[in-house]
């Protein structure tokens, strides 16, 4: 969260005055990273997504549901012999909630359910050994607000600490209680301040973050708060060294200073002294820090020098926004600050004396992304568009760009700004600025309703005459005015409910300027409340004969029974019917736009008990709705409104049926059999449909909005031991649908998919002779069903490398030429669960180098695109995201890697077709070799090591560097001696490899650190 105050940045230090001092916003963190020396768990980090405060950043830990129950932590440094003995104070502000969907945007943030869990706040003074809480959030103590209105834990003063101890503190979140599937869980940690007393002034180590150089007239003075406790600063700026003439000695509490009110001057340096000071007194020996201001601006370039416009036309013939500058990258025209105006840009300015209506016509542009933008202050102050155009793209350059008919008051001064998008952008262009004839006048139009006769009357309120004598009114039913002197309302009407009127307004001196407007009104329909709700008749025949004509054009919020569901309008009207059966559908038809745009779905709400006192049961954004649980003759009541907020309204037909008899395979134990097919071609497989089924207690997907699914069932049993492939092919894409496999027996099913529910790709199982496989498809309840076709066939015995645990040897080449070079396909080859990629076709081979250090990887693909990855590890089970080092999952091409001699490392190649082919290699860097003949005599102890590793040598060892498992340099020293002792004790336990310098020649040994 960014606060320009005394802890605007970044301030995380203990002092040589010894007092526990950590203040930390993370604004000053890159995305996705943690402060210097903060450490975490559970992939805390610093991120801009709902900040508390809502700008800068916050401590962010998104826990998705696979990962809780589950604990995360962010720990500060440790500092040694940090405390003095004053009191130390705590201060935090935290965010906790739910969010859905998992990976937004879009997301809605909710409260957590009870019993979440905590976040505790704890520190030690022992290293670790022991932790002291300090406070703790629970449901007991928390409210979500929202997801940037954080809660503000205010300083709690935790009594005394003993001098001299080591700290250190983390914040602890412990998740007790998980959400659906279809949720994450956030924690936001903010402003973060754990402090103790200062016993003395506090440091001048003030550091000026901005201006520099060549710094604009108007910047902020910003500098990084000093350390040990300041409580504010005395700032000075003068033009000489030690001067105040600019600035004397303003006493301030926060770490910025805006200069726009100094009068500063171009091309000068200025000097600044900030002190520091708190209760103790002013800091000592801080150093003058200086800036300079830029040099003055050519005509044009910036906002305080424009070109000014005193005459028409006016015309610029040739010119270039590149010529000019680009300091200002926001403003008030566009969809977003920032729209049309990161280019370089050229300022224009008109100050009318009378009202004038102008065109402006900016044309030949060189580049795309151009655009005018007309405002009444320069970009960065103004709150408010004149006017704007911008590239639409839709023409290669040169091309024109154009506002006409642009009314400017007498007296205002206009900026006209030409820049275009894509930082740093420019482009050539020609201008010209005419004044026109006349002014368009300006109005407005209000329908006043008179339902009771279901008519309207319109009030036009003329708002401007453009400097007209007079004007005339009309409207498309042939009603004039032809005599509007003055501004004011004039009434016309009345007109038919669901009437559009169209007004044109033109003036009678000069009839090229004119204004049009139109309006409409629908009066509420008859079912606008729910008391006068329309009962729907029931087609028992799976038919929509019997269907109701409605509309909710018109139609008012029902405050006495409130909307309880997301996603709706306020223009709400009511039906009522009798239920026939326990499942019934309800269907929007001929759904037709009469108010807005906003596309033609509608919302439902389905509700029971009495108008005023109604229970909501379920919410609905599509036209064809499965209304499940009804009870058999209870009333029901329907609210149906537009699907989206703002404006809108439509007539559609509405219809209420009963459902089909399900199919015969509508559960389990009605599952129709699946005859083999001969192979991939499917020449047995059966068609079926979802038309008619019904949730099956069975369906083990079914939960969330997929709760209500409606499923069919069929099965196969295996006439010999092998692998078979399933296939799920659906005809049409609507409504959702997927298919899921199951061992065992109706009432107990096991679960025999590899994928997660919602799969429609091929998946191959194995199966022994006479085992007996359920296959479920579902489809969602929001449309009648979909048609499919279900296939499964045996497929060919895998080759000898498809699994992990039969690797083929890949022998080492002895250059790049690759005498030992495998040329492979991926022919019966199938999904790994050991791989990377566990839904890719995979192979595995396996290398064994001769030598310790850099091994070459050559990996062309011959067809298609295929995948290889190396992992540091022979064993099956320990492949996950354990790769050696310059490898990632999705390799292609060359790779060195540093190998250990005699180690085994399994290699998996993987593609997504069985035609893709591809060559591989591996071969030593040319010095290995060499090495093994070159390399003195050497050795070393002890391995595994716990604190320090001795090697000894017959020649000099010139260099020594240490790396992790993933290849990055942790230590590097030069002992020039016959004997080094690398110092592991700080290291985490571990495998990493140790690189020796001996006679100009290199080694790496493997060293286990315990």
């Amino acid at each position: 969260m960014r606060k320009i105050t005394l802890l605007i940045t970044m301030l995380l230090s203990i002092t040589a005055f010894a007092q526990v001092e950590i203040i930390e916003n993370f604004d000053s963190s890159q995305n996705f990273s943690l402060p210097d020396g903060w450490s975490q768990t559970g992939f805390f980090n610093a991120s801009e997504v709902n900040p508390c405060g809502g700008s800068g950043k916050s401590a962010t830990v998104d826990m998705q549901p696979f990962a809780i129950p589950g604990e995360a932590t962010l720990t500060t440094p440790s500092y040694t012999s940090a405390t003095n003995a004053t009191d130390l104070t705590i201060s935090y502000s935290i965010n906790v909630y739910e969010q859905s969907p998992i990976f937004p945007p879009p997301a809605t943030q909710n409260s957590p359910m009870a019993g979440w869990g905590s976040v505790v706040l704890e520190y030690t003074l022992d290293g670790g050994t022991n932790w002291i809480t300090a406070s703790t959030i629970d449901d007991s103590n928390f409210t979500f607000t929202d997801a940037q209105n954080c809660t503000e834990i205010p300083a709690t003063n935790l009594g005394p600490l003993a001098a001299g101890s080591d700290f250190q503190a983390r914040f602890v979140v412990d998740v007790q209680n998980n959400v659906s599937d279809n949720y994450s869980f956030v924690v936001s940690i903010d402003n973060v301040s754990i402090t103790q007393e200062p016993t003395t002034t506090p440091n001048c180590d003030v550091t000026l973050l901005s201006p520099t150089t060549d710094t604009n007239l108007d910047e902020t003075l910003m500098w990084q708060a000093a350390t040990g406790l300041p409580t504010g600063y005395t700032v000075s700026i003068g033009t000489t060294s030690g001067g105040t003439d600019v600035l004397d000695n303003e006493v301030l509490t926060e770490t910025s200073y805006a200069m726009s009110g100094l009068g500063l001057a171009y091309d000068t340096q200025y000097f600044v002294n900030i002190v520091p000071f708190n209760g103790f007194g002013d800091a000592t020996g801080c150093t003058e820090q200086t800036f300079t201001t830029r040099s003055e601006p050519i005509e044009g370039a910036t906002c305080s020098n424009p070109f000014e416009v005193t005459s028409f036309p006016y015309v610029v013939a040739n010119d270039s926004t590149g010529d000019y500058e680009n300091n200002i990258n926001e403003g008030p025209c566009g969809n977003f600050p920032a729209a049309f105006i990161d280019g370089y840009d050229v300022f224009y300015t008109i100050t009318p004396t009378t009202d004038i209506s102008i065109d402006i016509n900016l044309a030949t542009i060189s580049s795309n992304g151009a655009a005018i933008h007309v405002m009444e202050d320069c970009p960065d102050v103004a709150t408010s568009c004149v006017a704007i155009v911008g590239d639409d793209y839709s023409n290669p350059p040169p091309y024109n760009l154009e506002i006409n008919d642009l009314t400017l008051l007498a007296g205002n001064t206009y900026f006209v700004v030409l820049s275009s998008a894509g930082f740093d952008s420019n482009y050539t262009y020609s201008l010209v600025i005419t004044e026109n004839s006349c002014i368009n006048p300006t109005f407005s139009v209000t329908p006043v309703p008179n339902c009771t006769n279901d008519e309207f009357n319109v009030d036009v309120d003329v708002t401007y005459l453009g400097g007209a004598s007079s004007l005339t009114l009309s409207d498309n039913f042939g009603n004039t005015d032809n005599n509007i002197t003055s501004t004011g309302i004039v009434s016309f009407g009345p007109y038919a409910s669901a009437d559009v009127v169209e007004f044109t307004l033109i003036n009678n001196d000069d009839n090229t300027c004119s204004a049009t407007d139109s309006t409409f009104f629908y009066c509420p329909p008859e079912n606008d409340d729910c008391s006068n709700s329309i009962t729907l008749d029931v087609n028992t025949d799976g038919t929509c004969t019997l269907f109701t004509n409605a509309t909710n054009a018109g139609a008012s919020e029902s405050l006495s029974d409130p909307v309880n569901c997301e996603f709706t309008g306020t223009n709400d009207v009511w039906f009522s019917f009798t239920a026939t059966q326990t499942t019934m559908v309800v269907e929007y038809l001929n759904v037709t736009n009469l108010v807005g745009e906003f596309g033609t779905l509608q919302a439902t709400e389905l509700l029971e008990g009495s108008c005023g006192s109604l229970t909501s049961i379920a919410c609905y954004t599509n036209n064809y709705i499965t209304l499940n649980n009804l009870t058999v003759s209870n009333t029901y009541y329907i609210r149906n409104s537009s699907s989206g907020t703002g404006e809108s309204g439509q007539k559609y037909d509405i219809c209420l049926r009963e459902t089909p008899t399900p199919p015969v395979n509508d559960d389990c134990s009605g599952a129709i059999a699946l005859t083999l097919s001969t192979d991939e071609n499917c020449d047995n497989q059966l068609s079926g449909s979802t038309s008619g089924a019904t949730p099956s207690p069975d369906n083990s997907c079914n939960e969330g909005f997929t709760e209500n699914w409606k499923d069919v069932w069929y099965t196969f049993t295996a006439s010999e031991d092998g692998l078979y492939e399933f296939s799920f092919n659906r005809v049409g894409f609507d409504p959702g649908a997927d298919y899921f496999i199951y061992s065992g027996a109706c009432g107990a099913l096991v679960v025999e998919s590899q994928s997660f529910c919602f799969n429609t790709n091929p998946e191959s199982l194995e199966m022994d002779n006479g085992e007996t496989f359920y296959i479920m498809v579902r489809s969602g309840d929001n449309g009648p069903g979909i048609d499919f076709d279900l296939c499964v066939f045996k497929l060919p015995p895998p080759v000898s490398n498809d699994d992990c645990s039969t690797p083929i040897e890949l022998l080492e080449s002895t250059d790049a030429s690759g005498n030992n070079m495998i040329s492979g396909n991926f022919d019966n080859s199938y999904p790994s669960a050991e791989s990377c990629d566990t839904s890719a076709s995979t192979i595995w081979y396996s290398f064994t180098p001769t030598y310790t250090g850099e091994y070459n990887f050559n990996f062309t693909a011959g067809s298609g695109f295929p995948y290889y990855t190396v992992y540091n590890t022979d064993d099956c089970s320990q492949t996950t995201n354990n790769f050696a080092s310059g490898f990632t999952c999705y390799t292609t091409g060359p790779v060195a890697s540093d190998l250990v001699a005699g180690n085994t490392y399994l290699i998996s190649v993987f593609s997504y077709s069985d035609t893709d082919t591809f060559d591989l290699l591996a071969y030593p860097d040319p010095s290995l070799s060499v090495a093994s003949n070159n390399l003195d005599a050497f050795e070393y102890y002890p391995n595994p090591v716990v604190n320090s590793l001795t090697v000894k040598a017959k020649s000099l060892i010139s260099t020594v560097s240490v790396y992790n498992i993933l290849g990055e340099k942790i230590q590097d020293f030069a002992p020039n001696d016959l004997e080094a002792e690398v110092n592991m004790s700080q290291l985490n336990d571990g495998v990493y490899f140790v690189k020796l310098t001996i006679n100009n020649v290199q080694n790496t040994i493997k060293v286990i650190k315990e």
